[in-house]
């Protein structure tokens, strides 16, 4: 296949949406599950090569340094013959030729990636942090210059109160994340769409 004709194909994937079945079929593979794993934590293209050897890496339980050149070979040919241009025709990561580059597509903005055992799951907890701090210091300002009907050691109760709800609240959310996706191999999730829709 020449330059062109790769070009023409990842422009077709690229500008077209994809739907959940072809999402599922993409990450239900074990190797396929490990580029999208790879490309989520560089945050940006990664060499067809280096890429094929982490995952051999990763499949053998050893590290990038014992890799061999067979087990290496191994999945580089599966990657570049198979699973890479199904993501590709997908729409999920584009593949440079030229350059052996792997990277997400733009298409690729229509799901999410997270790390199972990622402590902020999708709740933007931290926002929620600042926001209640805010709030916090806005009300004890307030207090401070008597203008709300409320002593200073209420509204202190208040924030402290609101502060251990809400950490309680995190703390569940945080528990209920573990446990839905404790095992999954390699330690990732998928939420496709915009109504929070878990693969």
């Amino acid at each position: 296949m020449n330059t062109t004709q790769t070009r023409e194909r990842t422009d077709r994937a690229r500008s077209r949406a994809f739907s959940e079945q072809e999402v599922y079929d993409a990450v239900k593979n074990l190797r396929r599950r490990y580029v999208l794993y790879s490309l989520n934590r560089q945050r940006g293209s990664v060499e067809l090569g280096e890429l094929a050897e982490q995952i051999a890496a990763w499949e053998n339980n050893i590290s990038r340094e014992e890799v061999s050149p067979e087990q290496r070979k191994s999945v580089y040919s599966a990657l570049y013959q198979t699973h890479l241009p199904k993501l590709e025709n997908i729409g999920i990561v584009s593949y440079d030729r030229d350059s052996k580059q792997v990277s997400f597509t733009d298409g690729a903005r229509d799901f999410e990636l997270y790390l199972a055992t990622d402590s902020q799951t999708t709740v933007p907890w931290h926002k929620l942090y600042v926001a209640l701090s805010a709030v916090g210091a806005l009300l004890l300002g307030l207090g401070w210059f008597e203008l709300v009907p409320a002593s200073g050691f209420q509204l202190a109760t208040f924030v402290l109160v609101a502060f251990g709800m809400t950490a309680t609240a995190h703390f569940y959310d945080r528990h209920c994340w573990q446990q839905r996706f404790q095992g999954a191999t390699p330690d990732l999730a998928v939420e496709f769409g915009d109504d929070g829709r878990f693969l």
